[in-house]
């Protein structure tokens, strides 16, 4: 549908903040999206809590619909589990902080 590009930020350590990940929006509302993704962790930060599963995490994403400029989302993952297709990879789904707006035209024509 489109392609995703995240980074995940430690909510324990605001500093650390992982490399870019590309993945495949699955699923996309004004209010949350599900990505496929071929990493859960990148750089060790796990995209849903830090490693003592206290603190959640957070993503930062630029999504690319096709002929429409890039909208950049921020939020939570409240849910992940392994992907089905391509074998390997994962999914998840984000809560965006701030309803996107900028998504809704599109996905009226779609």
């Amino acid at each position: 549908m489109a392609t995703v590009v995240f980074t995940v930020q430690s909510g324990r350590d605001p500093s650390r903040i992982s490399s870019p990940v590309t993945g495949t929006v699955k699923d996309l509302s004004t209010i949350g999206m599900s990505v496929v993704t071929p990493k859960l962790a990148p750089d060790g930060i796990h995209v849903m809590y830090d490693t003592l599963m206290v603190t959640r995490n957070r993503v930062d994403a630029t999504v690319f619909v096709e002929g429409d400029p890039p909208v950049r989302v921020s939020g939570t993952v409240v849910w992940f589990r392994g992907a089905d297709e391509p074998r390997g990879a994962y999914i998840f789904g984000m809560r965006f902080d701030n309803p996107a707006g900028e998504f809704e035209e599109g996905l009226a024509l779609k």
